[in-house]
C-alpha cells in the first residue's frame, strides 16, 4: 500500500474510533450506537468465550481483572505509554533530523532550544502529576466550604459516604484516586491525578508547552524537508521509475514519494506533531474557555444536565432556563487569578487551630484515664 493509502486507512478508522467515543451508545441505532455494541460489548463476550473454551475459566477472569485495573484504577500504564511517545519522538527528531542542522535557513540554536522545550515539558508534567490536586480532609473542609459556598442548583450541603466528610461546593469524590478534590475539574490518564485547584494551573501549562513542543517540531521539520529538496533541487529533477526504466519530470507527488522513502522519520515525526499539535490546540483553548467564564469540566457536565432537565418541562422550564446564572463566575480577571494564584488547602487559616484540637483529644483522654 502507498501513503495515501495508508494516511487514508488512518483518517477512516480514526474518525470512526472517534465517532464511538463521542457518541457510541449501548443503546440506539445509529451507526455509532451498533459499532458501541459490536466492539465494546460483543466482540469482548465473543472473545470472553472463546478463552473460557481454550484456557478455562480462570482466563476469562484474568481478562476482567486487568480490564478493570487498566480502565477504572489509578495505574501508570498511560503515563508510560505517554513517557515513550514524547520521548521516542523527540530521539526520532534527534537522529533522523539534526544531522541536517545547521542549513541555510535554520541554526544550530535550534538543537538546543529543541532539546530546552522538551526537558520543560517533560517538567511540567511531572509537576502536574506530582502535585495534590487539592485534597479535601477533615482540616480544611470547613474553611473550603466558606470558600465555596453551595447554590443550591449543582452543588448542595451534602456528606462524601466514602470520605465521610462534608463535600464543598465545586468539590467532587475521585473514585479513581479514592479521594475529594476541591474545585474538582476531571481525572486525568495522562497525569494519573485530578486535575483540581492545587494543580490546574499545572495542567494549563502541561497543554501549553506540548503544543509549543508540537508545533515547534513541525515547523522545524517542514524547515528541514524543504532545505532538502532545495538542495538537491528535485524541483528540476528527472525520476527514473524502477519498474518501466521510464523517466519522469518531477511532480509534487513523485517528490513526496522519492521524500517519504528517503526522509521517512522526519515527515512521520513532523506530521504526528501537527495533528497532535491540532488536537492540544483546540484541547488548550477549551480549557482556557472553561477558566474563563468560572466553570471547570465536572460543572459544566451539572450545568448541561440542569439546561437539559429544564427543558423537559415545557415553556416554564425554559424560563427558569433564562434565569441561571453562574454563581462561581467572578469576571474572566478573577477566574484566572483563581486558577493561576491557587489557594493552598493545606495553609488554609482554620487548618491550625483544628489541628491542635485533634492533637488535644487523645491527651485529653489519657489525663481522664489517670483520674
Amino acid at each position: 500500500m502507498n501513503f495515501y493509502t495508508i494516511t487514508a486507512l488512518y483518517a477512516v478508522f480514526g474518525g470512526l474510533g472517534i465517532g464511538i467515543f463521542l457518541w457510541g451508545k449501548p443503546d440506539g441505532n445509529s451507526m455509532f450506537d451498533r459499532l458501541y455494541r459490536l466492539i465494546c460489548q460483543q466482540l469482548p463476550a465473543g472473545i470472553k468465550r472463546a478463552l473460557e473454551k481454550c484456557c478455562g475459566k480462570r482466563a476469562p477472569a484474568f481478562l476482567d481483572w486487568l480490564w478493570n485495573y487498566v480502565c477504572y484504577t489509578s495505574n501508570p500504564i498511560v503515563q508510560v505509554f505517554y513517557l515513550c511517545v514524547i520521548v521516542g519522538g523527540f530521539l526520532t527528531f534527534v537522529t533522523y533530523g539534526f544531522p541536517h542542522l545547521p542549513n541555510r535557513l535554520v541554526g544550530s540554536v535550534h538543537k538546543y532550544t529543541g532539546f530546552a522545550v522538551f526537558v520543560v515539558c517533560l517538567s511540567v508534567w511531572w509537576k502536574a502529576c506530582s502535585t495534590d490536586p487539592g485534597t479535601v480532609t477533615p482540616l480544611n473542609v470547613d474553611d473550603l466550604c466558606k470558600i465555596h459556598e453551595w447554590d443550591d442548583v449543582i452543588f448542595t450541603n451534602m456528606q462524601c459516604k466514602t470520605c465521610d466528610i462534608v463535600k464543598p461546593a465545586r468539590s467532587k469524590h475521585c473514585g479513581l484516586c479514592n479521594v475529594c478534590v476541591a474545585r474538582f475539574d476531571h481525572h486525568c490518564i495522562w497525569l494519573n491525578n485530578c486535575v483540581g485547584v492545587g494543580n490546574h494551573k499545572w495542567f494549563l501549562s502541561f497543554l501549553f508547552w506540548h503544543l509549543v513542543l508540537c508545533l515547534y517540531g513541525f515547523s522545524l521539520g517542514t524547515v528541514l524537508i524543504y532545505n532538502v529538496i532545495v538542495e538537491k533541487d528535485l524541483q528540476n529533477a528527472v525520476f527514473v521509475d524502477p519498474l518501466t526504466r521510464q523517466k519522469h519530470k518531477a511532480t509534487w507527488s513523485i517528490i513526496g514519494q522519492y521524500m517519504l522513502a528517503s526522509e521517512g522519520m522526519i515527515i512521520f515525526v513532523s506530521l504526528l506533531a501537527l495533528v497532535m499539535g491540532l488536537v492540544l490546540f483546540g484541547f488548550f483553548l477549551w480549557h482556557l474557555n472553561l477558566v474563563r467564564t468560572g466553570m471547570t469540566t465536572n460543572e459544566l457536565s451539572k450545568w448541561n444536565y440542569v439546561k437539559w432537565s429544564l427543558r423537559q418541562e415545557g415553556e416554564q422550564g425554559k424560563e427558569e432556563l433564562k434565569k441561571l446564572v453562574n454563581p462561581y463566575n467572578l469576571g474572566m480577571v478573577a477566574n484566572f487569578k483563581e486558577v493561576f494564584f491557587n489557594i493552598d488547602v493545606h495553609r488554609m487559616p482554620g487548618r491550625a487551630g483544628r489541628k491542635d484540637q485533634a492533637q488535644a483529644k487523645p491527651r485529653d483522654k489519657k489525663k481522664a484515664k489517670k483520674s
